[in-house]
């Protein structure tokens, strides 16, 4: 990935974290406050706006690096999908171990961003591909 695009990511995150920060505000906020609500609203609407627009010059800098990051947001959100039916008992994510993986009873690793257990041993994974998968317990070791 070239720096330009990482500049713009680092760029996306910090715009999404304050976005994610406006939302919290405004779902605090008393609805008779209509006129500080609309702000609120417009900031975020803004945010979402500021996003598109640094998706779009990722795309113009590095169209491979941009169909990375929709395969991967598609793929966060089949597996938000996922998680409203499951019960998982454990849950490990590239971020918090800087190592997110499951081994198959073949012996082969599967890289993920995310992978859940569920009670039953059935697991839920999220691959660096930008794809969810569901394996059976008796799959993974």
């Amino acid at each position: 990935m070239s720096d330009n695009a990482k500049t713009l990511l680092q760029q996306i995150n910090f715009i999404e974290a304050d976005m994610d920060l406006h939302k919290q505000i405004l779902l605090s906020m008393p609805s008779e406050n209509k006129a500080d609500i609309e702000v609120v609203i417009k900031k975020i609407a803004d945010q979402k706006k500021q996003i598109n627009d640094l998706r779009l010059q990722i795309k113009e800098i590095d169209v491979d690096e941009y169909n990375n990051i929709i395969a991967i947001e598609r793929a966060a959100e089949t597996f938000r999908q996922i998680a409203k039916t499951k019960k998982f008992v454990l849950v490990n994510t590239l971020n918090e171990t800087g190592e997110c993986y499951i081994t198959l009873t073949d012996g082969s690793r599967l890289d993920c961003l995310v992978a859940a257990k569920e009670e039953n041993g059935n697991w839920t994974i999220m691959t660096v591909d930008g794809e969810t998968k569901e394996y059976p317990s008796g799959i993974v070791k």
